[in-house]
């Protein structure tokens, strides 16, 4: 059974709990930038009085007000300086949280049995939305939240000039509530056409990329230049509706901003006893306060966008696992190699699809087993059953330890289950950089020396002049400098540094000439009896080599 996780109704409120440990930072950000506005709202009206008094009355401010917009200037200063330093500190950091949470979502749910998965998809999230977000939790929430309370603190200060004065701020804010309700949805639909205009143009370029060598065998260069401008001419379509939508939702806010401040100027006219020499201050602290205030209101009608990433993000979060309801974590290390026991193991696609039917297998401590099958018998799946990288519907798998000890493959602890099973494929990942880089993702600690035992026992010594770097040699992305016959010995000593307990080989050997196939049967051969090996293989000269052979019927 797979397990689900729901998603809640609002992504941007679901992703709060992945950023638990950020959130006191958030809030000192919010705090520091309230004091930065309200510096900058006492800079503004402050100046405005002084060049009033010395316009109408040539008279200079008394010293307290010149202290008063000095210490404003510098605290202003200091709070900008501060809020820059903090705010991209807090960045990174749910920068961080957030690609770290999506990738023990992708390590939980990715290979999923879901045919609509796409690493194009799960790339642009990783990368593009979660720096998005970064920035609308680092940066946007603080301000709202700083905006709101600015506003709300605004309106309890003019109250006491009066209600009318209050009344006409709180007005000019409907209005810009009121010209701003009526594009949400519009808005809302132009940002989800353009983000998913980006998503498949991500898409798309993943699959290119990954096919160059069939689009420059086939000669098909101009028709995927072609596809490529087509999709990107799509998400620059999309991007002009939106951005002339915004600039004129912009322009309605601005004359709302301009409304307003006229509104509170006649109010404040109007008003008896009402120093003429405080019009000029109140104008310019209403238009301060405003600013922030209307780039709120902007940033709510552009939340879509951002709404689109957050659900992405927390679909990867959430991807369901595929391992169903584990058993308890039992410790489980016995010496030596392990044995296998399948009793009745059975998986299904999400489409329906029986992928292996009921299947049973035993495989002895040290034994080298080969299977075998007609395409589409579940070879590939019982292997990657075997490894735990799929679940089963029904059935189970347990590991055996030479004295006979049995535990469900399930109940032993991720980290220990990987040190002791592993699995080789025919199209095994081998990633741009050096020998060494490689063989440090299976063993982190690994030294020089170590890598070139598990070569030289993989049988691929690195001698000669095109190895004169040793375990230093650039590789090459996708291991382009390897031939099928070094890349299937290459990714076999980096599984052999992990001295697993069993080794599943899937397909290995399907693309080798013989002399590379023999070579890593010799290999085999050479490791067996200290290591279990299941081969899976459709190849009767690599099968031979096992000491027993299963047929995998249909």
């Amino acid at each position: 059974m797979i397990s689900t996780t729901r998603t809640p109704r609002n992504p941007l409120l679901g992703l709060i709990p992945h950023m638990s440990g950020e959130w006191a930072a958030i809030v000192w950000t919010a705090a520091v930038g309230i004091l930065n506005n309200l510096a900058l709202i006492v800079l503004a009206v402050i100046g405005s009085y002084m060049v009033a008094l010395a316009v109408m009355r040539q008279e200079v401010a008394a010293p307290v007000w010149w202290f008063v917009g000095i210490a404003a200037v510098v605290l202003r200063a200091v709070l900008t300086w501060h809020e820059m330093d903090t705010s991209h500190s807090i960045a990174y950091r749910i920068l961080a949280a957030l690609r770290m949470a999506l990738f023990d979502g992708f390590a939980r749910g990715v290979p999923s049995r879901k045919p609509g998965q796409h690493t194009g998809k799960l790339a642009a999230t990783a990368m593009g939305d979660v720096e998005k977000l970064e920035f609308f939790y680092a940066h946007t929430v603080a301000q709202l939240a700083g905006s709101a309370i600015l506003f709300i603190a605004g309106v309890a200060f003019l109250l006491p000039l009066g209600p009318e004065v209050a009344g006409a701020l709180l007005l000019g804010f409907a209005a810009l509530v009121a010209v701003t309700l009526p594009g949400l949805r519009r808005g809302a639909r132009l940002g989800a056409r353009v983000q998913q205009a980006r998503s498949a143009v991500s898409v798309l370029a993943v699959d290119l990329l990954a096919g160059t060598r069939e689009i420059l065998g086939f000669g098909l260069q101009e028709h995927a230049q072609r596809q490529l401008a087509e999709r990107s001419l799509v998400v620059d379509a999309g991007q002009r509706k939106l951005s002339s939508f915004l600039a004129l939702a912009g322009s309605l806010r601005e004359l709302c901003v301009l409304g307003t401040v006229v509104a509170v100027f006649l109010a404040a006219i109007s008003k008896p006893g009402l120093d003429a020499v405080w019009l000029p201050a109140l104008v310019a602290g209403t238009l301060t306060l405003l600013a922030p205030v209307a780039e709120g209101v902007a940033t709510v009608t552009q939340l879509q966008p951002h709404r689109a990433s957050a659900q992405r993000v927390l679909e990867g979060i959430s991807l369901p696992s595929d391992r169903g309801v584990a058993p308890a974590v039992l410790e489980f290390d016995p010496n030596g190699p392990l044995g296998v026991e399948v009793k009745n193991l059975q998986f299904t696609y999400d489409d329906g699809q029986p992928a292996l039917r009921p299947t049973s297998l035993s495989v002895a401590p040290g034994e080298h087993v080969g299977i075998s099958g007609r395409s589409g018998a579940g070879k590939t799946t019982l292997a990657r059953l075997l490894v735990r990288l799929w679940a089963p519907d029904s059935g189970s798998i347990s590991l055996v330890s030479r004295d006979g000890r049995e535990v469900d493959a399930w109940a032993v602890s991720e980290a220990s289950f990987r040190r002791m099973v592993t699995l080789v494929e025919q199209d095994s990942p081998v990633f741009h950089g050096s020998v060494l880089d490689n063989m440090r993702l299976a063993c982190p600690n690994v030294t020089a020396s170590e890598v070139l035992e598990a070569l030289e026992r993989a049988g691929l010594p690195l001698t000669g002049d095109r190895w004169a770097e040793g375990v230093d040699t650039v590789i090459g992305e996708q291991g382009m400098s390897l031939s099928g016959g070094e890349r299937a010995r290459f990714c076999l000593a980096r599984a052999l540094l992990i001295k697993p307990r069993i080794l599943v080989l899937d397909e290995t050997s399907a693309s080798l000439d013989p002399a590379s196939e023999q070579a890593l049967v010799k290999t085999l051969g050479a490791i067996a009896g200290e290591t279990t090996i299941i081969t899976v293989s459709h190849r009767e000269s690599t099968l031979a080599a096992c000491d027993r052979r299963v047929h995998l019927a249909d």
